[in-house]
């Protein structure tokens, strides 16, 4: 697991999208990289349990579906912090919009939580050298390569709305 964690952190640097394997959609269908293309991409570190994020994921699931209407232009993939794949396939029906996530058994999802510093305070433990930037919830818009281009993006959301992902498009 840490050696995979490393290769993945290590992909992370690579001009490829592979740094961001192992998406679905809400039902556990795989999804290919390419549906990536084009789309301004957020990363939405979140968990059920956490009273902050079930404030915060509608807002966002209005955007999404607001800015998506006519175009897909906004992709968000959700990285758990729940507890357990049902639990988070649970939040992914009952709260989300239909955006993609990164499968919670894959390593992957672990190591976007240490490149980005963005998990519950209660994971700290799993990640003991790893600067804990922000705590869930969290959305961090990335590049095609994995880079960080917008790490507050829910002061965004909830400042800018639709014009928060018309800038991120831009880029």
């Amino acid at each position: 697991p840490a050696e995979a964690s490393s290769d993945i952190m290590a992909a992370s640097t690579s001009s490829s999208a592979s740094w961001l394997a192992d998406l679905t959609t809400k039902n556990g269908e795989a999804v290919e990289l390419s549906a990536l293309s084009g789309k301004a991409v957020a990363l939405y570190f979140s968990a059920h349990w956490c009273p902050p994020c079930k404030r915060f994921t509608p807002i966002l699931k209005d955007l999404y579906e607001e800015v998506n209407e006519d175009d897909a232009k906004f992709e968000v993939v959700f990285v758990s912090s729940d507890d357990s794949a049902a639990l988070a396939k649970e939040y992914m029906e009952e709260m989300h919009g239909d955006w993609l996530m990164i499968s919670y058994d894959s390593p992957v999802r672990e190591a976007l939580k240490q490149k980005f510093g963005c998990f519950a305070g209660k994971e700290q433990g799993k990640f003991p050298s790893s600067e804990r930037r922000n705590g869930i919830p969290a959305l961090v818009v990335v590049g095609q390569d994995g880079s960080e281009l917008c790490f507050n993006g829910t002061s965004a959301v909830e400042g800018k709305g639709p014009a928060a992902v018309a800038d991120w498009a831009a880029w």
